[in-house]
This record gives C-alpha cells, sequence and structure tokens, in this order.
C-alpha cells in the first residue's frame, strides 16, 4: 500500500502533458481531468496569440529592413549613373573646346602638338612608373639607416604617383595593359607603411633614441595615419610606459642589476625631456622657439619634392621627364597641426609619472631582490649618482621639470631611494638575524655537547685546570714589541689575558664567530653609508642628490635592529636559564646538576664577554657615532677596537648601564660599557641560579651534618681538641698542675661546607665572577648557617630524640665553629641583613655559652680565642676564595694578642690581599700542649680548699673533653713570625737580621 501511494503521488507530480493517458483516467476522477481538459485548452490558446504577435514583429523589422535595402541600392545607381554622365560631359566640352574656332591649318597644328603631348604624356608615365620601380630600394635603405621620415616621405611620393596613374589609366583603358607592372609594383610598396609605422614605433621605446630621431618618428606618423600632435603624444607616453615595463620584463635576465636600472633612470630621464623639447610649446611664443615637432612637420610639408633632394633631378634623363604634379608634390596633412596644450601637457605627464612610479616600484623591488649585499646596492646608487652627474641635459632639470609637470621632480628620492633603503634595511637585518641564528646555532651545539670529552669542551667543566695549565698561546709573540697602550681584548690579547677573565675556548669561538659576523655586515653597511676618498674628489661641482641623505635612517635600522637580535639571543637564554633552574629544583642526581651547572655557568660567561670580545655589537648599540668611528671612510685601514671605544658614547647606552654590569678599564684610563642592561640582567640571572643551587647543595649537607644524630660519632672522631696544662696555685700556696681539652679546629662539617664553596668558586673560575655575586652566595650560605644553628638550639630546647642533644662539650665546639665562620665570613658592611646576622650570631653564641659552665668558660674562652686566631690564619689560604671578599683582609679585625713567651707558630699572619697572590698553605700541626693563653699573666684560681679538692676539680673540667692523641713540638721561621705580637716587632726583627748580615 505504502508502494502504491508513493506511485500516486510521483505520478501526480509530473506535468499533465507528460502522462500517460491510462494512468491519467486512473489516477484521476472525471471532474479533475475535465478542469486538466479546460486549463490545458487555455494554453494553447495563449500560446497561439503569443506565436501571432512575435511572427508579426519579427515580419514588419523584415519588411523595414527590405524597404531600406532597396532603397540604397537606387541611390546607388542614380550615383554611379551620374557620375559617368558627368565623365560623358567632360570630354564632349573638351573635344568641343578644341575643335570650336579652328582652321584646317590649326587643327593639323593642333594635332601635331597633340601627339607631342601625347608622348611628352607617355614618357611622364614611364618615368613615374621607373621612379616606382626605383622607390622599393630607396625605402630599404632609408629603413636601414633607420631615417624613417625620409621612407615615409618615399611612400607618400610613390602613393601619389600611384593615385595619379590610376586616374590617368581611367582617361585611358590602354594604360595598364602597356604597363602591366603598376598594379604589382604598387602592392610591393603598399607593406610599407606597416613596416614603417613598425619602426617608428621602436623608435619611441628607444632610451638612446635623440631628440631628432623621437620627432621625426613623430613626424612619420603623423603624416602616414592622418594624425595631430596630441595624439602622437599619447601615443609617446604610451610607448615609454610599455619601454619601462619592458626593462622589467624576464627577458631581461641576461642584463645586470646594475645596467636596468640605470636604463630606467636614462629612459625617465630622456623622456622628460623629449617631451620638452618635442612637445613643449610655451602660450608666450617669446619665451623659448616652437617645438622639435611642429619645426619638421611644417618643414616637411612646405618643401617641395624636388627641393628636398629626394629626386635626382641632374643627370637622370627619367627624371626629366617627370610632370610637375610629381616634382611639386608636398605631403599634406587633413587638419592643421595644433601644438598641445601646457595644461594638456601636464596633466598627461603627471599620470605618466604616476605611471612609472607604480611599474618603477614593483619592477626594481624586484630587482633589487635579487642583490645580495649592501655593497654591490651602493655601487648601483653610485652608478645612478654618476649618470645623472655626467648627463648635461640635467643642468636643466628642475626648470624643465616645472615646465611640463608644474612641480619639481627627483629621480633618485621620487622613484628609486625608498626601494633602496627598504632592501638595505632588509638586507641588515637578514644579516643581523642570520648571525643571531648563527650564534643560537652554536650555543645550542656547545650545550650539547657540555660533559663530553671533546677537547674544546673539557674548559668548561673545569675552568681551574684550564686557567692553571700553561700553553703556547699564552702570550703572544709581539707582546715585547707593543706597548701596553696598543693592546686590547680583541686583538690577539692571548692565551693568559682570556684565562684571566675565564673566557674558555668556545667561550671565544662563540664570541668571534658573532664578531665576525657583526663587523662584517658593518663593513657592508658603510659602503653605503660613507664614500671614498675618490668618490669625495667626484663630488667635486652640484650634486644629482646626496647618496649619504639617508645615512641617519639607515644607522638608527642598524641600532634598532641589532638590539632586536640581542634581545631575541637574550630570550633564548633565558629560556634555557628557566628550564635548567627547573632541572636542578626536581632532578637530584648530583652528575646531571654537575653538568646542568656548568651550562648554566656557560651562559653567564657568555654574557659577560659579548659585551668585551664583541666590540661590533656595541658599535652597532652605539649607532652612528660608533659604526662611522669603525671605518670613517672606505678603503682606510680599520682600527683597532679599543680606539672605537674612545668614541662619544650613545646617549641611550649610557642610560642602559648598570653598576652590576661587567665593566673593564682599558689602558687609556677610561670606562666603558661592555653591555646593555638586559644582557647584565642574564649573566647575573644565571649566577643566581648558580649561587641558589649551591647554596642549597652545602646547606642541606651542612643541615644534615650539625643536626643529624646519625653523625654524633663523626662529631666525636673527626673533630681534634688540644690538650693544655695549667697550674692552680690553693689557699695554703701549692701549684696543682692539671690538663684541660680545648677545641683547636673547627668542626668538619664547617670546614667541608667552607672548603666546598672555596673549591667551586675556584673551580668556575671565582676571580673573574663579580665581586657581588660572591657576596650574595656568602651571605645566602651565612644566614642559611646561622639558621642551621638556630634550628640545633631550639630542638635542644625540646629535648627532641632525633637530634643530638646540646652538651657542654658540643656547646663549647658549636661556638669555636660559629666564631670561626664569623672570622672567615665577617660581614662587616653596614647592610641591614649583615647587621641582622651579627646579631643572630651573637644571640646564637649567648645561647651556646648559657650551656657552658661559667667557670669552665672563663677559663676556656682565653685558649679558644687564641685557637680561633691560628686556626684563621691557618686556613687563611686555603679559604681565600671568601676571605678575599673583606676588602680590609682576615686579620684586620684587631692586633695579635701578647703572649706571655715564645710560641711557635707555623703561619706567616700578614694581611690578605686580593690583588695579588695569596700564600701558600701549610697543613695544620699540633703546637705543644704547654701552651698558655695570651692573655692569662696570673693563675687562674687559686683554691681556698685541699689540694685533693683542686684535683677533683681539674679532673672534672678535663671529663667533658675528649682525649686527643700526642702533641708534637715544632719550631720553624714561620714560627718565630706568628709569635711576634706587633708589627712593630716583626720590623724590629727584620731590622736586626738585616743589621747582622
Amino acid at each position: 500500500m505504502a508502494k502504491q501511494e508513493r506511485g500516486v503521488v510521483s505520478a501526480k507530480s509530473l506535468p499533465v502533458h507528460e502522462m500517460d493517458t491510462n494512468i491519467l483516467f486512473e489516477k484521476f476522477t472525471v471532474e479533475e481531468i475535465r478542469e486538466i481538459e479546460k486549463k490545458t485548452r487555455a494554453d494553447i490558446e495563449r500560446k497561439k496569440e503569443d506565436l501571432r504577435i512575435m511572427v508579426g514583429e519579427r515580419y514588419r523589422d523584415l519588411i523595414e529592413a527590405a524597404d531600406t535595402i532597396t532603397e540604397m541600392k537606387n541611390s546607388a545607381q542614380n550615383v554611379m549613373s551620374s557620375i559617368a554622365k558627368m565623365e560623358e560631359m567632360c570630354k564632349s566640352l573638351k573635344q568641343r573646346h578644341m575643335i570650336k574656332g579652328t582652321s584646317f591649318q590649326q587643327r593639323k597644328g593642333q594635332g601635331q602638338q597633340e601627339g607631342k603631348k601625347q608622348e611628352v604624356r607617355f614618357y611622364g608615365i614611364a618615368s613615374q612608373i621607373k621612379l616606382l620601380l626605383d622607390m622599393p630600394e630607396k625605402i630599404w635603405s632609408a629603413l636601414d639607416e633607420e631615417d624613417y621620415l625620409t621612407a615615409t616621405r618615399h611612400f607618400l611620393l610613390s602613393r601619389h604617383i600611384h593615385t595619379g596613374l590610376q586616374l590617368e589609366s581611367q582617361k585611358s583603358g590602354n594604360l595598364l595593359t602597356m604597363f602591366p607592372v603598376l598594379t604589382r609594383q604598387w602592392a610591393a610598396i603598399s607593406h610599407f607603411r606597416s613596416t614603417i609605422l613598425q619602426g617608428c614605433r621602436t623608435v619611441l621605446k628607444q632610451a638612446s633614441a635623440t631628440d631628432e630621431q623621437i620627432a621625426r618618428a613623430l613626424c612619420s606618423i603623423i603624416l602616414l595615419e592622418d594624425s595631430t600632435p596630441r595624439q602622437v603624444f599619447n601615443e609617446f607616453l604610451l610607448a615609454r610606459t610599455t619601454a619601462v615595463q619592458q626593462l622589467f620584463h624576464p627577458s631581461q635576465q641576461s642584463v645586470s642589476v646594475k645596467d636596468q636600472i640605470s636604463l630606467v633612470v636614462q629612459l625617465i630621464t630622456t623622456t622628460v625631456h623629449q617631451i620638452h623639447t618635442v612637445f613643449y610649446s610655451p602660450e608666450s611664443p617669446s619665451d623659448i622657439p616652437c617645438n622639435l615637432l611642429l619645426g619638421i612637420l611644417t618643414q616637411v610639408t612646405s618643401e617641395k619634392q624636388q627641393d628636398s633632394g629626394l629626386l635626382e633631378t641632374h643627370g637622370s634623363m627619367s627624371a626629366k621627364c617627370l610632370p610637375r604634379s610629381v616634382l611639386d608634390f608636398v605631403p599634406t596633412l587633413r587638419s592643421h597641426a595644433v601644438p598641445v596644450s601646457v595644461q594638456h601637457l601636464q596633466d598627461n605627464c603627471q599620470q605618466w609619472i604616476n605611471t612609472c612610479m607604480s611599474n618603477v616600484t614593483s619592477g626594481v623591488g624586484k630587482l633589487l631582490s635579487f642583490v645580495n649585499t649592501v655593497k654591490r646596492l651602493a655601487d648601483i646608487r653610485d652608478e645612478v649618482w654618476l649618470y645623472l652627474k655626467q648627463d648635461s641635459s640635467m643642468q636643466a632639470w628642475q626648470s624643465v621639470c616645472q615646465r611640463i609637470l608644474n612641480k619639481p621632480l627627483s629621480i633618485w628620492h621620487g622613484f628609486l631611494q625608498p626601494l633602496f633603503i627598504s632592501r638595505v634595511k632588509a638586507l641588515i637585518k637578514f644579516q643581523l638575524d642570520t648571525s643571531t641564528e648563527l650564534t643560537k646555532r652554536q650555543i645550542t651545539k656547545v650545550v650539547m655537547t657540555i660533559g663530553s670529552t671533546e677537547e674544546g669542551c673539557i674548559a668548561d667543566t673545569d675552568l681551574a685546570g684550564y686557567i692553571w695549565q700553561e700553553s703556547l698561546g699564552d702570550i703572544p709573540t709581539n707582546m715585547a714589541w707593543t706597548t701596553a697602550t696598543s693592546r686590547s681584548t680583541s686583538d690577539n690579547p692571548g692565551g693568559l689575558i682570556m684565562k684571566a677573565k675565564a673566557f674558555t675556548p668556545v667561550i671565544q669561538s662563540l664570541c668571534k664567530t658573532f664578531d665576525e659576523k657583526l663587523q662584517g655586515m658593518v663593513q657592508d653597511s658603510l659602503s653605503y653609508l660613507s664614500l671614498s676618498c675618490e668618490e669625495d674628489h667626484r663630488m667635486a661641482g652640484p650634486e644629482p642628490f646626496d647618496r649619504l641623505s639617508d645615512t641617519d635612517t639607515l644607522c638608527e635600522h642598524i641600532q634598532t635592529t641589532c638590539k632586536a637580535g640581542l634581545e631575541e639571543l637574550l630570550k633564548y637564554l633565558s629560556e634555557h636559564l628557566k628550564l635548567w633552574e627547573k632541572s636542578l629544583q626536581e632532578i637530584k642526581d648530583e652528575n646531571i646538576n654537575q653538568l646542568t651547572q656548568d651550562k648554566v655557568l656557560l651562559v653567564g660567561r657568555l654574557c659577560s664577554a659579548l659585551g668585551d670580545m664583541v666590540p661590533a655589537l656595541q658599535q652597532c648599540i652605539m649607532g652612528k657615532s660608533a659604526i662611522h668611528g669603525t671605518d670613517s671612510h672606505r678603503g682606510q685601514k680599520k682600527p683597532s677596537s679599543h680606539s672605537s671605544s674612545k668614541s662619544v658614547e650613545n646617549p641611550e647606552w649610557v642610560k642602559t648601564k648598570e653598576r652590576l654590569c661587567v665593566t673593564k678599564r682599558l689602558h687609556t684610563g677610561n670606562i666603558y660599557l661592555v653591555s646593555v642592561e638586559k644582557l647584565c640582567n642574564c649573566h647575573k640571572e644565571a649566577y643566581r641560579i648558580w649561587v641558589d643551587h649551591l647554596t642549597e647543595t652545602v646547606v642541606s649537607r651542612f643541615r644534615s651534618a650539625v643536626c643529624s644524630r646519625e653523625h654524633r660519632n663523626a662529631l666525636i672522631h673527626c673533630t681534634r681538641w688540644d690538650e693544655v696544662n695549667i697550674e692552680e696555685e690553693t689557699e695554703d700556696g701549692k701549684k696543682i698542675s692539671s690538663k684541660i681539652r680545648v677545641p683547636m679546629q673547627a668542626s668538619w662539617y664547617v670546614q667541608d661546607l667552607l672548603y666546598s664553596l672555596c673549591r667551586e668558586i675556584n673551580r668556575v673560575g671565582g676571580h673573574a665572577v663579580q665581586r657581588g655575586t660572591l657576596q650574595q652566595l656568602v651571605f645566602k650560605v651565612s644566614d642559611a648557617v646561622m639558621k642551621c644553628f638556630e634550628e640545633v638550639i631550639s630542638h635542644s630546647k625540646k629535648n627532641d630524640k632525633d637530634y643530638l642533644p646540646l652538651t657542654q662539650q658540643r656547646a663549647l665546639q658549636l661556638i669555636f665553629d660559629i666564631k670561626f665562620i664569623l672570622q672567615i665570613i665577617p660581614r662587616k658592611d653596614d647592610t641591614v641583613d649583615s647587621k641582622t646576622y651579627q646579631k643572630s650570631a651573637a644571640r646564637i653564641i649567648e645561647t651556646l655559652e648559657e650551656k657552658v659552665d661559667p667557670f669552665d668558660l672563663d677559663v676556656f674562652s682565653p685558649y679558644m680565642q687564641s685557637h680561633l686566631m691560628k686556626q684563621g690564619q691557618r686556613s687563611a689560604v686555603l679559604y681565600g676564595a671568601l676571605t678575599s671578599l673583606d676588602r680590609l683582609g682576615l686579620f684586620s679585625m684587631g692586633r695579635p694578642v701578647q703572649s706571655g713567651q715564645s710560641e711557635q707558630h707555623n703561619v706567616l699572619p700578614l694581611t690578605s690581599c686580593p690583588g695579588r697572590f695569596t700564600l701558600l698553605p701549610i697543613s695544620t700541626q699540633p703546637i705543644r700542649s704547654s701552651i698558655q693563653a695570651p692573655v692569662i699573666q696570673q693563675p687562674l684560681y687559686k683554691a681556698k680548699t685541699s689540694e685533693p679538692h683542686s684535683h677533683s676539680l681539674t679532673a672534672k673540667a678535663a671529663a667533658v673533653l675528649p682525649q686527643t692523641s700526642t702533641i708534637q713540638k715544632e719550631s720553624s721561621f714561620y714560627n718565630k713570625l706568628g709569635s711576634m705580637s706587633s708589627m712593630s716587632e716583626l720590623s724590629s726583627w727584620f731590622s736586626n737580621i738585616g743589621s747582622k748580615s
């Protein structure tokens, strides 16, 4: 059922005329069929009516067209019959005029004259046909010489002769029979018209065509096409527009870019001059003579054929028979030649200039895209300048432009300069971007090789080995022959200077490559921004344009682009620093972290070296003064980098310099900036990451050692105490000798902390690291260490079982440790953090002293202070990387303590000086056990009780101290010096030696 219903619907949807009759009667009722029939019949009648109307309208048009054709036919027949009647009447009138009123003799004489005239007429026709036969050769000769006006005049004469002979053939029907060559010869001549026009239009497109050639070609077009000066002026502009476009056609690829651009300039300048010479006619004729086009056109239309010299009338029999109509032939114009109005000339010239600007912008822009160096652009610019300077017509250029354009026009500034500036900027940006990308790739390659065994990468993981290992290139071979003022970092300084600056071979290679690329860009740009001496000499006289007018713009572009490249490079380095910092925080593998630290420090050293070893970077960023300071003239010798640094600094460079930036003092005494603020910030960021990670590493190990219970055995056995004999007097006057044990050196974890810091500082070339960075490291470590001591005290108050108990023995050692740290890292500046640090240390010491018996503290303190001074003296060199941060020296805190007796020391107590090599370390040696505190001149305690009680007190004091090994006695030159209490004593001792000698 559903299928049948779908069939019904589809059948009903069909048009009625497409339905089958059976289906129609099956699907519709009778009433519906009748309605369909009525509707169908009405449609049929309506269509019949439309058809009748359409046929009637078309038939009426057809009848009208037929009537019109019939009328045209009748009119044409009437015209032909009238012309035939006129010819017959003219013939009869001539005959009647010749015969009327003549006698027989006269008619006989007239008959002879008629025969003679027929003979002359025959020879005239023959000479004209001979002239027609010679015309192709004459026209071809003129075409070969590109004398199109002469060819045009020959062609017009040929056409005139052919027209005259055609009229003669109508008078005498046997002319074509007698001279059948006439028809064929004109067919051979008629095609010269298109050839001449084609040649004339070719001349219009030639930039090398002279004004005379252009004017004669335009005259030929006017004569051959019956044109006007206004029409040929528009055609001339179109031809020159096409010529400009053809100069940029792909078929011109064999021509160099310089030649193409020179041709463009030549074509534009020549066109402007030719428009003025050929077409310009002033409104007041007294200003300048008539234009060249009208002058030549007037000459051609007024000069007879025999006077023009185109016909050889002398010595030629055929030329003598030529009729007067041929000899006196003069080309005529359809209308009088009117000069082009000044307004029309200016409007069309301005439109043509705008079109040329559009074509030149597109075409020259594509041509310059094939120029890959700024020097080639400078050569092209100089070639244009030289052409305009040597062109004598350019002297009246401005007046010509004012007449035909009503405004001044500069070929360089109006057409080419924006394109050249755009291309120079693109080349500079490309070279700078290439330098940046190359440096980034090299940095990536170097970073990937960190930790490998390659020869150039070992120094970046073991900087100390690189610095202290001698090599052949440490001192330049010519160093003895050069003065100190002529040396600079970038002029082959030698490896020793590089080692002093901690610039590894990898850093030197990166900076050298970057500097060479930038220096190449600067030298390439200077060829466009400056002139050689020979060019300066050629600049004598008026210049077509100022070649250095865009120097400021391009120098500013170099400055801006170089800054952008530097920022991109620093952004690249900063992204890596963030990744490495995250890696140091999340990864706990020491080997991986060590390699990551080396990468971070490599970036820090690179940022420091970029300003010092890449002088071209500073020159680019400083702008015009620095760029021109490198090479004021092409062809001159490039001065050294230190001389370029003497140039006046750019205010923007000065504005961005920062105190924490790496600055170097030159031999001239001047201070110059080696990096901008972002370069310094990247340098500081790298060392900040190193400081944070190193602080976290050493402090975590220190905290574990000082607080953890697992290290209690190490605390007992690894710390050495000194055994001191003291004498006490009882109330009854007896002397009692006893032994006490006093801390004589810092704990192993304190020494490990300090030594780890010094080793790492020396490993990374601490002598070249900024003092502020090292102070930041020391301050962070010292603050964290004090927090660890505070943590020990806080846990001792809570009696935490996971931590070692704070006994008197441990408290004495901690006091010694803290004071030793304060001695190595004094932090005596007046900053708030340092004052807080000093107060925190004093508070911790005070808290620890509360853990010690007051009597024992009074007994031990002098000895601890003496050992503290000796330990500091012995460790001065070992921890020199930390003690040298104090500008006043380790031993400037106070005078040495007075000694009651001669004591042997094994260290020379001289103030450390960061500017000199520090003393060599001497191993710590135990001193004799009978050492006494320098401040103790009387017995410490006079016992009022019995002797046994005194012995028990001494034994009690000694019981809390660890046992030590046997103490040996030593005496040396250093001990002799160490026992002297003051500098005056030391100087007197040396004077005694001198007097004895």
